[in-house]
């Protein structure tokens, strides 16, 4: 177990961190690989340019951490409440992931990438999301309301229903076919 308050530089590997009180830590420029985190608690923590490579963190007690330039690579995020994290210092990148069940709320998250992802489920209310990127990710039942989404990414995305009546997609990038999900909102009927 994780005895010190301040780790810097380390590099963990294949460790078993479930249930586990990492509270009160401070992780600097440290990578994670094939790391279980299951119902562990970061609370209080910062993560600071901290990589996690197949990795499964999965319902994460995670009020007042820090993340800040955090990258999750390949790995399964399930039932996260981030809008619990602190948003003076909250930076991720998400990449080739699986995230889950997942609440963004009022989250100011501008040029964030969820590149090459599962994103099932997951809850953005009032979250800024400005330029942002989706990139061929896969959104299903994922709710986006009142989201500033304006020149955000979503080309080459799927399964997204975002309504522009309730949310700024000024200037956003959106692909054919799937960008016939923006009319599901206005009750109208489409033909071929």
């Amino acid at each position: 177990m994780i005895q010190k308050t301040e780790i810097e530089e380390e590099t963990f590997f294949s460790q078993d961190f479930s249930k586990k009180d990492l509270s009160k830590k401070i992780f600097s420029h440290c990578q994670f690989e094939k790391c279980n985190f299951t119902e562990s608690s970061w609370k209080n923590s910062d993560l600071i340019q901290c990589t996690f490579i197949e990795c499964n963190i999965s319902l994460v007690k995670i009020d007042d951490c820090r993340l800040q330039e955090v990258h999750f690579i390949n790995s399964k995020i399930l039932g996260i409440d981030f809008f619990k994290c602190n948003p003076t210092f909250f930076f991720i990148k998400i990449e080739d992931s699986s995230l889950q069940y997942c609440n963004f709320s009022d989250l100011k998250m501008q040029r964030t990438q969820f590149l090459n992802s599962q994103i099932k489920e997951c809850h953005f209310s009032h979250t800024n999301l400005k330029e942002s990127n989706f990139k061929n990710s896969t959104l299903t039942a994922s709710l986006f309301h009142q989201c500033n989404l304006t020149k955000a990414d979503f080309s080459q995305s799927f399964a997204y229903t975002i309504d522009p009546q309730t949310n700024c997609i000024k200037k956003a990038i959106f692909s054919l076919p799937e960008a016939v999900g923006l009319l599901r909102g206005f009750n109208i009927q489409l033909k071929r």
